[in-house]
C-alpha cells in the first residue's frame, strides 16, 4: 500500500513541475527554440524588421572543403549549409577554364560560380521564398579584368538580376529582401551592380566599412576580420576580439542603421589551422551568446559550421532572433 502511496505522490510532483515550468514560459512569453536545421526561419520573423538588426549565421570561406588543413575551411558543400540555416556566404573567386572557379589561396575547389554556386543559391530561394541570402564576393586570384567580366554575365542576366537587391540602403528591411540575394563586392564588380560595394575593407584588422550602392548611396558597418595569429595558442585573444565587436554591434541604438559582421575564423599556420581555432573559437562563442543573448549581432561568418560547435554556434545566432 505504502508503494502505491509513493507512486501517486511522485506523479502529482511531476505533474506540478509541468504546470509551473508551463506557467513560467506564459508569463514570460518564451518563444519555441528554432533548430540550426530548420531551412525557414526567417519566415517565422515580421517584414518590417531591419535588415542591420537581425542575428544571421554565415560561413566563411563557404567553398573550401578541399586543398588540406592549411585550407580547408568547411565540411559541408553549399546546400547542405543552406539547409543548416546560414543565410550569409563568403565566396572567393578566380578565372578558370573561362568560368570563376572557386578557390580559397591557390586551392581550386572543384566548383564554379555559374554552374555550381549561384544556381544553388537561386534554386533555394526558390523553394523557400520567405528567406533571404547575403553573398560576399571577393577576388581570390587572377586579373581584376578577367573577374570583372566574367561575373558580368552572371550577374547583368536579366533572369538572374530579378532575384538580387538592386540598390542597396542601410536601412533595408526583410521584407525589402525575401527571395533575393544581397550581395557585399569586395572588389570591382560590373559599372551597375546589384547592391553595395564595400570600401575601406582593412586587412586583419577591426574598422568602419562603408557599404555604397551604385548610384552613390551610403551606409556603414562595423566590421571585426581579425585572423591572423601565431598559433592556436593565441584562440582566446580571437574569442575575446569575437566578444567585443559582438558586445558593440548589439549595442548600437535601436534607431542605428549602421549594420555588423563579425568573422569568427582565424589562422595561425602551421599549427594553428582555421580547424584549429574552430576547435576552440565556436563552442566558446555558443556558450557566451547562450549565456548573454543572440539577439542584434548582425552577420557573423564561421568555419566548420557542420561540426558540433559550429553548430551550436549556428542554432544560438538564430535562436536570438526569437527571443
Amino acid at each position: 500500500m505504502r508503494q502505491v502511496h509513493s507512486s501517486w505522490t511522485f506523479i502529482v510532483l511531476l505533474l506540478f513541475c509541468y504546470m509551473g515550468t508551463t506557467a513560467r514560459a506564459q508569463e514570460e512569453n518564451i518563444r519555441p527554440a528554432f533548430t540550426a536545421e530548420q531551412t525557414d526561419w526567417m519566415g517565422a520573423l515580421p517584414d518590417a524588421v531591419p535588415m542591420c538588426k537581425l542575428s544571421i549565421p554565415g560561413t566563411h570561406d563557404s567553398g573550401a572543403r578541399l586543398g588540406g588543413p592549411a585550407l580547408q575551411t568547411q565540411n559541408q558543400n553549399i546546400p547542405a549549409q543552406l539547409n543548416q540555416g546560414n543565410r550569409a556566404f563568403d565566396i572567393r573567386l578566380q578565372s578558370k577554364d573561362g568560368r570563376l572557379g572557386v578557390f580559397h589561396s591557390t586551392a581550386f575547389q572543384e566548383i564554379y560560380w555559374e554552374t555550381d554556386v549561384l544556381p544553388a543559391f537561386l534554386r533555394f530561394l526558390q523553394e523557400h521564398p520567405t528567406e533571404t541570402l547575403i553573398v560576399s564576393l571577393k577576388r581570390e586570384g587572377g586579373t581584376a579584368e578577367s573577374y570583372t567580366t566574367l561575373l558580368a554575365a552572371s550577374l547583368e542576366d536579366k533572369t538572374n538580376r530579378a532575384c538580387f537587391v538592386e540598390d542597396f540602403h542601410p536601412a533595408l528591411t526583410l521584407g525589402d529582401c525575401r527571395g533575393k540575394i544581397l550581395f557585399l563586392h569586395r572588389d570591382v564588380a560590373t559599372p551597375h551592380y546589384p547592391g553595395a560595394a564595400c570600401s575601406g575593407w582593412a586587412d586583419d584588422a577591426t574598422c568602419l566599412l562603408t557599404l555604397r550602392d551604385n548610384a552613390g548611396q551610403e551606409g556603414h558597418a562595423l566590421l571585426q576580420d581579425e585572423y591572423q595569429y601565431e598559433s592556436a595558442r593565441e584562440a582566446g585573444q580571437k574569442i575575446t576580439a569575437c566578444r567585443h565587436h559582438l558586445e558593440s554591434v548589439a549595442a548600437e541604438p535601436q534607431d542605428s542603421r549602421r549594420w555588423g559582421i563579425s568573422f569568427a575564423s582565424a589562422t595561425g599556420l602551421p599549427q594553428g589551422t582555421p580547424q584549429a581555432f574552430a576547435d576552440q573559437v565556436n563552442p566558446a562563442l555558443a556558450d557566451w551568446l547562450e549565456e548573454h543573448g543572440g539577439a542584434h549581432r548582425g552577420i557573423v561568418f564561421i568555419d566548420f559550421t557542420g561540426q558540433e560547435g559550429g553548430q551550436r554556434l549556428v542554432s544560438t545566432l538564430i535562436n536570438g532572433n526569437f527571443r
